[in-house]
């Protein structure tokens, strides 16, 4: 599949390395600062959900296992919540990786999947699907931050989206790996991203529908999210403890 540049990639680096250059006492923004800024809203927003499949979570070890699945269904619930927000289904079920996340039920009907054979989900599909969602912004998050999440978030950035990462349902099996997949995905100018800053900023203000219903997630996951309950769906039975 060619790759596509449609950004200027050489001046979004030099942007990333020197900083913003002052132009008549104003300082100019880079590509990634703008993406940082960017407030992201139900009109101008995608869902990606990468391999959540309970085949693979018995490797995973820098988002503690019981949290990962708070997290991982309070990134649901948001997109049950804001409905008009298309979603994107990355991951196979087979015996291999598992069924997918018992979770994932609550937007299977209303999500499309692209099945794929390469780690990139950014497949000639889904660059058809993007385009004719037209909305800029692209938030993803999945199994594992260092490879398919990190993968396809390359290829949307080098495709001209602007890319927001949810890292705490995004793990992976040790922290170096973490860190390097980390620093790249934010040297190539995505932004990260966990579950809460992505609900607040779709919801804009509590005093609206989507607030009203957005809050008994907040509610049910926040406090979870950081102590959780463990749940081992793992074919093998020593997935998350």
């Amino acid at each position: 599949m060619t790759k596509t540049l449609l950004h200027p990639l050489p001046l979004l680096l030099t942007g990333l390395l020197l900083g913003p250059l002052p132009v008549g006492g104003q300082a100019t923004t880079t590509a990634a600062t703008q993406a940082a800024l960017e407030d992201l809203t139900p009109a101008n927003t995608v869902l990606i959900y990468v391999d959540f499949n309970t085949g693979l979570d018995n490797v995973l070890t820098t988002v503690p296992g019981p949290q990962f699945r708070q997290n991982v269904g309070a990134y649901v619930d948001i997109g049950t919540v804001f409905g008009d927000v298309p979603i994107a289904l990355l991951g196979e079920e087979n015996e291999f990786y598992g069924p997918f996340f018992p979770e994932l039920d609550r937007i299977r009907d209303r999500a499309r999947h692209f099945h794929r054979t390469a780690p990139s989900g950014y497949t000639p599909e889904m660059a058809t699907w993007l385009a004719e969602a037209r909305r800029p912004n692209v938030v993803i998050g999945g199994i594992s931050i260092d490879n398919c999440t990190l993968h396809t978030s390359l290829d949307l950035l080098r495709n001209g989206y602007r890319v927001y990462v949810l890292t705490d349902v995004s793990p992976t099996n040790n922290p170096k790996a973490y860190e390097a997949a980390f620093t790249r995905l934010v040297q190539a100018g995505a932004v990260p991203l966990t579950w809460v800053t992505l609900a607040t900023d779709l919801v804009g203000d509590w005093d609206s529908p989507a607030g009203r219903r957005l809050m008994p997630a907040m509610a049910q996951y926040l406090a979870a999210s950081t102590v959780g309950t463990p749940i081992d769906t793992t074919p093998d039975g020593h997935g998350i403890r």
